[in-house]
């Protein structure tokens, strides 16, 4: 059977906050994130972010849509309550992370894990796990 090619070209994620101020100071503040759109409708506001060289690296778009918003749900005002699902950030100079965060976002590491990686561990706003590696 042949099947036509398909690919994927962008990988986004999307994050429902709860609040949308707070997730945008950390994002844009914190994580250093470029932002590429912004956005306020009346069902909720909304930012997406982007990773790598112009953002081209995939994005992260975080919104908060209002209470009784045809799209709302009470999960979106309820905060992570595990870690089945993390943000996983690969860069280059791990220490210089450690240095940005120190005093300004509790973090935990660096950490050496066993096959080598050091990673600095911390949370966002919704306590979603985000998690910045260095691969050695």
């Amino acid at each position: 059977m042949n099947l036509p090619q398909i690919s994927a070209l962008e990988l986004k994620v999307v994050l429902r906050c709860r609040d949308f101020q707070a997730s945008h100071r950390f994002y844009a503040n914190i994580l250093h994130l470029p932002v590429l759109e912004t956005w306020e409708e009346e069902e909720g506001q909304g930012c997406i972010f982007g990773f790598g060289p112009e953002g081209r690296s995939g994005t992260l778009e975080i919104s908060q849509v209002k209470e009784g918003a045809r799209r709302y749900t009470a999960a979106f005002a309820v905060p992570f309550e595990n870690d089945k699902i993390d943000l996983q950030l690969r860069t280059d100079n791990l220490d210089a992370w450690a240095t940005a965060l120190e005093g300004v976002w509790e973090f935990s590491g660096p950490k050496r894990l066993p096959w080598g990686e050091r990673w600095i561990k911390l949370r966002d706003p919704d306590n979603l796990l985000v998690a910045i590696y260095e691969s050695e």
